[in-house]
Formats: structure tokens, sequence, C-alpha cells
């Protein structure tokens, strides 16, 4: 007989790593199931740790002369005075503009089916009738969608409105004593791991105040832009439009779509179907210009993450949760590279554990 042909070595390497790996696969696709599950606790909470390593810096900054107490709320109830009078001062140009665009919406849809059959598109009569039966249709679908279900709609209504309590509380208590709250969870940690862990989280909180000031760059662009634009086409709301589409930036892909839709819809109000045309084909093609050159490139500078490797996440976390996986998809994997790298920097521990290669 004879004797049993030895394995390659290429193919046990690649199946000692093919096992790990859907091991890794198989927990991450559970981790993210949980999260889905959990997102009512999960999303809040982010966003709180999102607003805190914003906010962070000024309490820390208040509170070398007033008791930290203090300095928590003087920076919150700031940072909500900021945002109302900011509110309060884009609310009446944006009102006014949005109020035209209602009492002309008749007018307005007229003008749009009369340019969609003698403008470039030189569609017919029947099909423009079509596609208007066809946007009723499911715009009736999404409003009794909503509203024949009150059960639903309450129970989105408590979500949010837990959401937000949890956020805010979560939010205070980060402020006031997340220094102290990670001492608590670092005394939990072995000693001589501690450091390294320490280093990790420090460098996490700088990741993601990293991600912030990336997004505050790219949101700036896009209001310059945009608002430039609408302001050369004689659009009403240049200013507040410009200031909203920044907002907007700090939510991936439906921020953008809403911000536009406004923009557009401003515009054909005001000045008609011709420059609503021009104003979306402007807003898309900043958006484009932002998504996919933009931010890659001030990532990079910011999270030092690649431009390519900013894409591949938005994509992925934007295919596995959506609307929140991409909001959450950068600065999860910079705050993620970052601990990691700390942790390598900072060597391994005395008397650690050393894995098997």
């Amino acid at each position: 007989m004879t004797g049993r042909a030895e394995v390659p070595g290429f193919l046990r390497d690649g199946a000692s790593w093919a096992w790990r790996l859907l091991v890794l696969a198989a927990a991450g696709y559970v981790l993210l199931q949980v999260v889905v599950i959990l997102r009512i606790v999960v999303l809040p909470v982010f966003v709180a740790f999102v607003l805190a390593a914003l906010l962070l810096p000024v309490v820390d900054r208040l509170a070398q002369r007033l008791p930290r107490l203090l300095a928590t709320w003087v920076t919150l109830l700031g940072a909500v005075g900021a945002l109302v009078g900011l509110g309060m001062l884009l609310a009446r140009p944006v009102a006014s503009a949005a109020n035209d665009f209602v009492e002309q919406f008749d007018v307005l849809v007229a003008d749009l089916e009369s340019w969609l059959q003698t403008g470039p598109l030189g569609l017919t009569e029947a099909r423009v009738e079509e596609v208007f039966d066809r946007i009723g249709e499911r715009s009736d679908q999404l409003v009794s969608g909503l509203f024949d279900e009150p059960a639903t709609a309450a129970r989105l209504a408590a979500e949010v409105v837990g959401g937000v309590f949890l956020a805010v509380a979560t939010l205070f208590f980060l402020l006031k004593d997340g220094h102290e709250m990670w001492a608590w969870m670092l005394q939990r940690i072995e000693p001589v791991r501690r450091t390294a862990v320490d280093l990790a989280g420090t460098a996490s909180m700088r990741s993601v105040q990293g991600w912030l000031r990336g997004v505050a760059i790219t949101g700036v662009a896009d209001g310059v832009l945009i608002g430039g634009a609408l302001a050369v086409l004689g659009v009403p709301a240049a200013l507040p439009l410009g200031v909203i589409t920044f907002f907007a930036a700090f939510f991936p892909i439906v921020g953008a779509t809403v911000a536009g839709a406004i923009a557009v819809g401003i515009a054909l109000a005001s000045q008609g179907v011709a420059t609503a045309v021009v104003v979306g084909l402007v807003v898309l093609a900043v958006q484009q210009i932002e998504g996919d050159v933009l931010l890659p490139v001030v990532m990079e500078r910011q999270v030092h993450l690649h431009p390519v490797v900013v894409l591949v996440v938005l994509g992925a976390g934007a295919a596995l949760g959506g609307i929140i996986g991409a909001l959450v998809a950068v600065p999860v994997t910079a705050a993620t590279v970052a601990g990691v790298a700390a942790v390598r920097s900072a060597g391994p521990p005395d008397g650690g554990l050393v894995l098997p290669d």
C-alpha cells in the first residue's frame, strides 16, 4: 500500500485561515443581528457617544474653572441654545419659500407636465399621465401605510421619544462622569493589560473626534458650493439651504437626499422647471464629488483610513444596515483601527497570552 499523500502546505494554511474567517464572519453576523434587534438602544447610545466626543473637550475646559456638574449644564444648554437660535434664524425664510411652493403646487405640476412633453425628454401625454398616476399611487400607499396602522405609528413614536430621552440622559452622564466611568472600567481589567486598554480607548475617542471634523469639513464644502449655486441662480433662501445642507452631511444617504429635494422644490416654486433641473444637476454633481472624492480624502487625513477603505466601508455599511449602517460604518471602523494600532504600539504586556501561529 502506498502511503497517504501529504497535504500541501499552502492548502493547510489556506484551510486554517478559511475556518478562522468563517468563525469571524459568523460572529460578526450574529453581532450585527443583535445590534439590529437592539437598535432602539444601540443607536441612541451611539449618538450620545458621538456628541460626547464633540462636547467633552468643552466641558473639560470649563471644568477647570467651574464645578463639573455646572460645566456640563452650561455646555448642554449652550449647545441647545445655539441650535434653537440657528433654527429661529432659518425658519422664516425657509417657511416662506415652502409656503410659496405649497401655494403654487398645482401650477408647478402643470408646468412640469408641459415641460416633460415639450422639453428635451419629449414624452407623450399618455406617458406623462402614467408617470404621475404611479407617483400618486405610491404616495397614497405610503400615507395609508402610515395612518391605517395606528399601533405601528404609536410604537414608532414611542421608540423615537424613548430613544431621544436615552440619548440625552446618556450624553449628560458621559459629559459629567465620563472620566470616572472610564477609570472604573479600567479598574476591572488586569493590571498588565490596563495601559494598553487605556491607550486604545483614548485613540478610539480621538478617532471619532477626527471623524466629526471630517464630516464637518465635507458639510461646509457642500453647503458653500450648493448655497453659492442657489444664490447665483437667484433661488430664495440660499443661505438657509446651505446651512441645511451642512447639517445634512452628518446623515449619510438620507440627509443629502432630503436637502437636495428641498433645494429643488424651492427652486421649482420660485424660478420654474428649468432652474429646478439645473439645481438638481448641481446638487447631484456636488454630492457625487463629495461622496467619491472629497470625503475619502478628508477622512484619510482625519482618521487615517485610505480612501478606498472609506468607500468600501460606507458601501458595506449601507448594504448591511441601510442608513444606520452607513452612519456608523466609518466611525466604528476608524475607532477600531485606531484602538488596535494603539494596542500594538504599546507592545505585548508582561506575562500576557501569546497566541500560537
